[in-house]
């Protein structure tokens, strides 16, 4: 049995020991909570997760996945809602049919390009992207019920059933609907909760090998694999 794991840096294990930092491409770490998870159950582990991924990108590398009809445990760790993935042509890079390989970039608040000053500035709103991201989320949550496999989902963005502002029917159903298939970390983000518990946390806001342990023992007591 396989454990798939999909989601951005948190997922991924950015800041960890063993990510890979120092080689020309980073690798994901074995010492996430997922990772623990599926060398608890031995399961075998791969980590499909991108450090600053945003849920577009997630989504689509999961509906991937779910076209091999081999069982997998899927675990899916939804990013900040605010990013936004779009697609380029990568010409310098060719498929085995000589097209141009498509390439996922992310537009992050953080970035200080004229891309990201325009987007946020003209083009961005909290409405969509709590709208779309909830359509992402219940898109793979049908496409994983479909598909018979057992998942955990989490998410990082409060945002996400946030109830106070840009609310519409529409996203309070998307909300009532999605919220009964998100396991939280006692009842808190996963970054949410290593901060309450005081474990050790990254310059860039990553939980270190404490917590992620933390959380997979927590995980694991809810006996949801």
């Amino acid at each position: 049995m396989k454990l798939k794991s999909f989601g951005c840096s948190f997922i991924f294990g950015t800041d960890l020991h063993d990510d890979g930092r120092n080689l020309p491409m980073a690798t994901p770490s074995n010492f996430t909570w997922p990772a623990l998870l599926a060398k608890h159950h031995g399961f075998d582990y791969h980590c499909y997760a991108r450090g600053g991924a945003g849920n577009l990108q997630i989504l689509e590398k999961l509906l991937i996945h779910l076209t091999d009809t081999e069982p997998a445990v899927y675990v899916i760790g939804w990013s900040w809602i605010d990013r936004f993935d779009y697609v380029i042509e990568d010409s310098t890079k060719q498929c085995e049919l000589g097209k141009s390989i498509k390439t996922w970039k992310t537009i992050m608040p953080v970035d200080t390009d004229s891309l990201a000053e325009t987007y946020y500035k003209h083009l961005h709103s909290e409405y969509r992207d709590k709208l779309t991201t909830l359509i992402y989320v219940k898109t793979a949550i049908n496409a994983l019920k479909a598909s018979n496999n057992k998942f955990i989902m989490t998410y990082m963005d409060n945002l996400l059933f946030d109830q106070r502002w840009h609310m519409t029917p529409a996203v309070n159903e998307l909300q009532r609907y999605c919220e009964p298939y998100m396991t939280r970390f006692d009842n808190r983000s996963f970054l949410e909760y290593a901060k309450e518990k005081g474990f050790e946390i990254s310059q860039t806001q990553h939980p270190l090998e404490a917590a992620h342990s933390s959380a997979f023992e927590l995980i694991n007591s809810y006996n949801l694999v």
